[in-house]
């Protein structure tokens, strides 16, 4: 049997009584699997109706029931040629004030004139409503004003960066206490306007993660932890990989038979002593303020550069071997 000799009924057949695997129908009917995903589209489109998988196999790209329905992609996506992209993490703003880190951004957005800059999540801290419990009496910042605040900063950064620059956010574990509190506590409110971050911070699409020219770059908020987090997520990804979450910053190279990669923790964009982190209880840490600019030529990433905060207070940035004060 062939493949065009199955009919409409026929495949759907084949398609339920195979649980939704596209690799038992492509061996049945003799055909590459890409050929069995194309015609299952067509019959979907034709019937009204969705194939679902049910195996659980994770091959199919929408297995899911249709009427699961996220929030956020897990994937975006960014083309660069030739120029530079712009990486900053855990800014976990504090409403009225700006870090060195923050100024820095700023002021090298506006010079190195980027073709991307991307968000790598935890723009807010969210600490009113964390699982965390409050620690003493200490004042806690109002949702309000950290979203609003968020908004003023979102803004002010698209204002520096050029015409035409992309701008993306990646979730943090931190942004998701925001829709997380609604979900779990008035499910019922679901589809209300404002209970999303998406619904106050416009022009900065947010995924899991951008993959940046396929397969040069992927930037995510998170993944392996621990001192060897960069060097161990580009080893398993495969290729070079960027994240925040830990704020060591630091770029961590790795190189095999096809050539060089890196990992990198672009750092936290806000002061490593500021109020969020109290948690910490006044202990040292080995945290670093800055972020990353990732260089593309040709569609191929450089080595990543860092702009490292070298003294907070004193406003002092370090960039390509100087120093500059913001």
């Amino acid at each position: 049997m062939t493949a065009a000799k199955v009919s409409e009924d026929e495949f759907i057949k084949l398609w339920n009584d195979n649980l939704g695997s596209a690799v038992r129908v492509s061996e049945i009917l003799g055909v590459q699997v890409r050929e069995i995903y194309k015609r299952r589209r067509s019959v979907e489109d034709r019937r009204g109706e969705m194939l679902l998988c049910k195996t659980g196999s994770g091959k199919s790209p929408d297995r899911f029931n249709p009427d699961v329905r996220p929030e956020f992609p897990d994937w975006q996506h960014i083309e660069i040629k030739d120029g530079l992209l712009v990486v900053f993490s855990d800014s976990h703003l504090v409403p009225g004030t700006l870090s060195t880190a923050h100024r820095a951004l700023l002021k090298f957005c506006s010079e190195l004139k980027p073709k991307a800059c991307i968000d790598n999540g935890d723009l807010l801290d969210f600490a009113s409503i964390s699982r965390h419990h409050r620690i003493g009496w200490d004042r806690q910042l109002k949702v309000s004003q950290e979203i609003e605040w968020a908004g003023d900063c979102l803004h002010q950064i698209k204002k520096v960066l050029p015409k035409g620059c992309i701008t993306k956010r990646n979730q943090g574990n931190h942004d998701q206490r925001f829709s997380g509190f609604f979900s779990n506590r008035v499910p019922e409110a679901e589809g209300i306007k404002g209970i999303t971050l998406d619904d106050h911070i416009v022009g900065w699409p947010c995924a899991w993660a951008t993959r940046i020219n396929d397969d040069q770059l992927e930037v995510k908020h998170r993944w392996k932890s621990g001192i060897h987090a960069p060097f161990n997520n580009a080893m398993w990804a495969g290729m070079s990989y960027g994240t925040g979450h830990a704020h060591s910053q630091k770029v961590m190279p790795i190189t095999d038979l096809r050539g060089d990669r890196w990992g990198v923790d672009v750092g936290t964009l806000a002061a490593i002593y500021g109020p969020h982190f109290r948690y910490m209880e006044a202990s040292p840490r080995n945290h670093r303020s800055g972020f990353a600019v990732f260089r593309f030529v040709n569609h191929k990433l450089r080595i990543p550069e860092l702009v490292r905060v070298i003294d907070e207070d004193k406003g002092l940035v370090e960039w390509r071997g100087q120093d500059y004060t913001v």
